[in-house]
C-alpha cells in the first residue's frame, strides 16, 4: 500500500505565490475519485468495452490488443471493493476517508478541470532513439485557480493544481525536453524563417514519399521568395541555404507541440491554436504569415507560458 499522503487545499493569499499542488493517480484511482466528487467528466475517454482509442496509443510500443488488456485490468479496479481496488488505494493514501468522502480538495480541483470557462489541451509529442515519447495535458482555467491533468502512457496520471501566477512556469514545465544528441553540436536553424506555405507543404510531401532528390529543384524555385532573419532583421537566402533549411525542415524535426484554447463559456468564440516544431537547437514556433507563407521563430519553453498567458489572465 502506497505512503499516506494527505492533499490539503491551500488560498492564494499574500505577495507570493504558493508552490503547485501535484498528485499521481493510476487511471482507476482518477476515475474512482471522479465518481466520488459526484461523477465529474474526464477528458480521458475511458468507457468500456470501447476504450479510447487515442488513449489505447498512448501505450507506446504495445500492440493494440495487449494495450486493450492492460487498460480494461486497471479499469477493473474501479469496481473492485477489496484491497486492490482504486478504492482502498485512495483510503490508504489518505484522499479518501472510510466513510467514501473524497478529500476536498482533489474533489475541487476535478470539478473545476471540467467545469472552468476556459479548456486548454496541451499535446506534446518528441521522438528520441528509443521510441516516441509523448504527453498530453488539459487544463480547466478559472479565475485563482488552474487545474491540470497529465497523461503520457495512459495508465498513470498527474493531478495538479495551482494559481494562475505560476501558468508560465507550469506550461514551461511540460515542455521542458532535453536536447536531441546533447553530446554533440546542434544543427542549428535560424531565428527567424519566412517561406512559402506550398514550399513548406511540399517538403513534408516529399520527405513522406522519400524523394528528398527533389529538395535542390526545390531550394532553386524558390530563390526569392526564402527569408532568414535573427529576429531584428531578415535577408533573402540564396539557393545553398534554401536547400540546407529544407533538409532540415524535411529531416531533422525532432517533434512538435500543439496548444489549443477555448472559451467554453463562449461557444461561439473559435479556439486559439498554437503550434511548434522541436529540432536539434530547440524549439520554433510555426505560424501563418502574410500572403501565403509560414514563419518560424525560435522559442524558449517558457515562452509558451507567455505567448498564452492572455487567455489565463482574461478569465472572469
Amino acid at each position: 500500500m502506497s505512503p499516506s499522503v494527505r492533499v490539503v487545499a491551500t488560498p492564494v493569499e499574500g505577495p507570493d505565490s504558493p508552490l503547485p499542488h501535484r498528485l499521481r493517480l493510476g487511471l482507476a484511482e482518477l476515475v474512482t475519485a471522479a465518481r466520488l466528487a459526484g461523477d465529474v467528466p474526464l477528458p480521458i475517454g475511458t468507457d468500456t468495452p470501447h476504450l479510447d482509442d487515442r488513449l489505447t496509443e498512448r501505450l507506446a510500443g504495445t500492440r493494440a490488443t495487449l494495450a486493450r488488456e492492460l487498460l480494461a485490468e486497471e479499469l477493473a479496479r474501479v469496481d473492485d471493493d477489496g484491497l486492490e481496488g482504486a478504492l482502498a488505494s485512495l483510503t490508504g493514501r489518505g484522499l479518501c476517508d472510510e466513510s467514501g468522502r473524497l478529500d476536498p480538495a482533489v474533489g475541487a480541483a476535478l470539478t473545476s478541470l471540467a467545469g472552468s470557462p476556459v479548456s486548454v489541451v496541451l499535446d506534446v509529442s518528441v521522438r528520441r532513439r528509443a521510441g516516441e515519447v509523448r504527453l498530453r495535458s488539459w487544463f480547466g482555467v478559472r479565475r485563482g485557480l488552474v487545474t491540470q491533468l497529465t497523461t503520457g502512457e495512459g495508465l498513470d496520471v498527474e493531478l495538479a493544481w495551482f494559481d494562475p501566477r505560476l501558468w508560465v512556469s507550469q506550461v514551461a514545465r511540460a515542455v521542458q525536453v532535453e536536447p536531441w544528441v546533447p553530446e554533440q553540436a546542434p544543427l542549428a536553424l535560424p531565428d527567424y524563417v519566412s517561406l512559402p506555405s506550398e514550399l513548406l507543404a511540399g517538403v513534408a510531401k516529399a520527405q513522406r514519399d522519400r524523394r528528398t532528390d527533389l529538395l535542390p529543384a526545390l531550394a532553386s524555385t524558390y530563390v526569392g521568395q526564402v527569408r532568414l532573419g535573427d529576429g531584428r532583421a531578415a535577408r533573402d537566402a540564396d539557393s545553398d541555404e534554401i536547400l540546407a533549411l529544407l533538409q532540415t525542415l524535411g529531416g531533422a524535426c525532432r517533434g512538435r507541440l500543439r496548444l489549443l484554447a477555448a472559451r467554453r463559456d463562449r461557444p461561439d468564440g473559435s479556439p486559439s491554436v498554437t503550434a511548434w516544431l522541436l529540432f536539434d537547437d530547440g524549439w520554433h514556433e510555426l505560424r501563418p504569415g502574410q500572403a501565403a507563407t509560414s514563419v518560424l521563430r525560435r522559442r524558449e519553453p517558457q515562452d509558451l507560458g507567455l505567448v498564452t498567458l492572455p487567455i489565463v489572465e482574461g478569465v472572469p
